[in-house]
Formats: structure tokens, C-alpha cells, sequence
């Protein structure tokens, strides 16, 4: 049988996705190049935003007609919210948790499948297959305690729990012996890393330091990356130590959600707009040349338009050179969903949102263009659309646009500067 898996949402869904794909070709599965050779699809789903689920319910609604006509079989795995669970029962053959993908082969031998005898494995020993040689996701932790009250992770992915470090940094290692050139650390609270098992794990200023350690000493060069972050948790160890290594990017995604602190407060987010601003000045002083990206929540319940005018003024003040913005949109079980009226208007939202994102153009255009005329250090990661052209990224994560062949890949190059506009650099390679 062919499979087809489907990850929605953040990085940590595509990471799962990696290793829901281990197992199933350990049982003899093997991939399809589409969904509609697939004999299996899977979605890894993201109940997190409403678009994401709006997407499942589309996709599955076409692949139920398909099993009218031929032998289909779909599950759907991830990030689901009870109530969203008691759906996907209606319309997928399999609903499955993450705890349980290795029992996966065994569930579809009921549908006639034949499959190999694989070993169970807990879901993070099961050696992921990546569909990159050059760029890896590493978990870190898994789950939150913040309970954001717009948010439903703690109701999906359950409460935070750290990850070995001997075995992130055994992951790690491996991944630098094969040659990786880029590595992000992932988890909805990274910075919480070892709360969890205080005295007899790292924290995750320590394992950070492990991690940079060991990438500095490696044969090639190596980018290190770590999302997301929780203001709360931060602590100046962590820019310390992320100033201190050479692998370790120089590069921060910083949440801030709002700008006002009534609405943060709300939010139960747990800082004021004045300590996420020190925090952020504290980290530019340690880590030179730092780029940094926040996300931003427009539209959240009771937000008047002068509480949104506060998160104008806040993202200017922050000054970053990119942002994540959403639109506000309740999810069932989260806190917001049950206490607060959802009462800024459909067209309200989109009016702030173009707004804040018209804001945020205007200073990622001026802040691009402070590179014009300035060499960079690109990681080549794809070939473009355009002919004799190929994309990279900064080490803070900046688009650029330069000519050269599909061979670049891989590679990390010099390139000068030479044009900049809001949402990409232009440059050309330094022989």
C-alpha cells in the first residue's frame, strides 16, 4: 500500500508527521508522490486554529467520495480537541494519539492491509524519516502549563513534559555526522524545558549550551534554532548562552500577542507589555545583530480599538523585523471560548489586522533595507520559480533572491545585498 500523510499547522505536526511515516514504512508501507495514488491518507491535524480543521473537513469530504469508487483508507491524527475528535469519528476510518502511532500497522490490518511486524516503541524513540537531508526538526518538549486562555494546546497536546536530554542530544549528534546544515528545536514552550523534572534534568539555558557546544565542534558549518519561546519563562542565561556560541543563530521569535496589558491580562499571558519590552532590549545588548519576529493577535474578545491602537504603537516600539499576525477566532475548549464573548466583528478584525500588517511592512521594509549594499551569509534552500534563480535564508531567517543553479543547494555562500523590500532580500554571490 501507498501512503499519503497531510501535516497542518506548526512545525511540531511535521515533526510527527516524520515519525508517523517511520512506522509506517517499518511496516512496509511505502510513500506515494500524491494523495491520489495514496491507498492510505493520513492528516496530522491542528485544532489550534480553525482554519486548519475547516481544511480537514474539505479534504476528508472528497476522499469519502473517493471511497465510493475504490479502496481508500484515512486516519487522522495530531493536535485534536475532544470536541473535534467526536467528529473525526464520523468521517475517518481512524482516529488515532500520537501515544499510540507505533500500534498504527496492527489497526490497519482490519482494513485488509498487509503489514510488517514492527516493534512498539514509545512516540519519541521512533527514529523519524525526514524528508530533508539538509534541515531537521528535533522535539524538545512537548505540551504547555500557561493555559492562554485563546489557546487550546493544553487540551490537545496536554501538559508540558521535557524530553530526555541524553536523547536530544543524542538525535543532535547524529544529525551533525550526517551533515545537517540546519536544526531547529521544537516545542510549545521550549524555555520551560526541565521545569517539569527540576533537579534531575537541564534547563534549557544548560541544554542549549550542550547543544552549542557540540555544534561549533562540528566539521561543518550548522545553524541552531529554537521556537517557540514563552516571555515568562525567558531568562538572560538563555541570550547568554546563545551569544556565546557560533552555531547558536542569532535569532529570536518573541510572542507578544498584544500590546495592551488589560488584554494580555486577559489572555492570562503573565507579563506587561514593559517587562516583554526589557526582556527584548536585555536580549539586543547580549546577542549582536539579533533578528527578531513576534506574533500578534488581532480581534481577541473585548478588544476595543483603542486596546488595538496600543498593540500599534507596541509592535513600533518593538521594532522586529518580522511578525506572525492572526485574527482572533474561539476555539472549543479554550478558556476564551467558554468566559468571553467573541464580540470584535468579522470585518473589525480584518480591518486591524490589514492595518497592523501594513505597520509591520513599512518596518521590515526600512529595517531590510539597512542590508542594501552589505554581505550576508545565506544557507541556499531551493531552487525558484524563476529560471536561473534560487531562494536562502539569512541566519535570521530573511528570504533571498539570488541567481545561480539548483547546485547552491545545500550551501552556505556569501551574497551582497543589493535590493530589499518588505518581505525579501536581493543579492548576488561574493566569489
Amino acid at each position: 500500500m501507498k501512503y499519503f500523510l497531510l501535516p497542518l499547522g506548526c512545525a511540531a505536526n511535521k515533526t510527527d508527521a516524520e515519525r508517523i511515516a517511520a512506522v509506517l514504512e517499518q511496516a512496509g508501507f511505502t510513500p506515494a508522490t500524491s494523495e491520489q495514488e495514496a491507498d492510505l491518507i493520513g492528516v496530522i491535524a491542528c485544532s489550534i486554529r480553525k482554519s486548519a480543521i475547516d481544511r480537514v473537513y474539505g479534504r476528508a469530504r472528497n476522499w469519502n467520495k473517493r471511497k465510493k469508487q475504490e479502496s481508500l483508507v484515512t486516519f487522522v491524527s495530531g493536535c485534536i480537541l475532544p470536541q473535534d475528535k467526536k467528529k473525526f469519528l464520523k468521517i475517518f476510518d481512524l482516529v488515532i494519539n500520537l501515544t499510540e502511532v507505533s500500534k498504527l500497522p496492527q489497526m490497519l490490518k482490519e482494513y485488509g492491509a498487509t503489514v510488517l511486524p514492527i516493534l512498539p516503541e514509545k512516540f519519541w524513540d521512533i527514529q523519524p524519516k525526514r524528508d530533508s537531508s539538509l534541515t531537521a526538526l528535533v522535539p524538545i518538549q512537548n505540551g504547555c502549563n500557561k493555559f492562554c486562555t485563546y489557546c487550546a494546546v493544553p487540551y490537545t497536546r496536554g501538559r508540558e513534559i521535557s524530553r530526555p536530554s541524553k536523547d536530544i542530544l543524542k538525535e543532535i549528534s547524529q544529525l551533525i555526522i550526517l551533515g545537517y546544515k540546519q536544526i531547529t528545536l521544537l516545542g510549545q514552550n521550549v524555555n520551560s524545558y526541565g521545569l517539569d523534572k527540576p533537579k534531575t534534568e537541564l534547563s534549557f539555558a544548560q541544554l542549549l549550551d550542550k547543544i552549542g557546544t557540540m555544534a561549533d565542534q562540528a566539521s561543518q558549518k550548522i545553524w541552531i534554532y529554537y521556537t517557540s519561546p514563552h516571555p515568562q519563562d525567558m531568562t538572560e542565561e538563555v541570550f547568554l548562552v546563545q551569544a556565546r556560541h557560533k552555531s547558536l543563530a542569532n535569532y529570536l521569535n518573541f510572542p507578544l500577542q498584544s500590546g495592551n496589558n488589560k488584554i494580555l491580562k486577559k489572555m492570562n499571558r503573565r507579563y506587561t507589555l514593559k517587562k516583554y519590552l526589557k526582556m527584548l532590549s536585555q536580549a539586543r545588548k547580549i546577542i549582536p545583530d539579533l533578528t527578531v519576529s513576534t506574533d500578534m493577535i488581532v480581534g481577541f474578545c473585548g478588544e476595543t480599538k483603542t486596546q488595538f491602537k496600543d498593540s500599534v504603537q507596541a509592535l513600533k516600539k518593538a521594532n522586529v523585523d518580522m511578525a506572525f499576525i492572526a485574527q482572533y477566532s474561539p476555539r472549543p475548549g479554550a478558556v476564551a471560548e467558554k468566559r468571553f464573548l467573541d464580540d470584535v466583528p468579522l470585518l473589525e478584525k480584518k480591518r486591524r489586522y490589514v492595518l497592523l500588517t501594513e505597520v509591520l511592512k513599512k518596518m521590515a521594509k526600512k529595517k531590510n533595507q539597512t542590508l542594501v549594499n552589505k554581505t550576508v551569509t545565506v544557507f541556499i534552500e531551493t531552487a525558484s520559480r524563476k529560471k536561473g534563480k534560487v531562494l536562502g535564508r539569512t541566519q535570521g531567517l530573511k528570504s533571498v533572491e539570488l541567481s545561480g543553479q539548483p547546485e547552491l543547494i545545500g550551501q552556505f555562500k556569501k551574497v551582497k545585498i543589493t535590493k530589499a523590500d518588505a518581505w525579501r532580500l536581493y543579492g548576488q554571490l561574493v566569489f
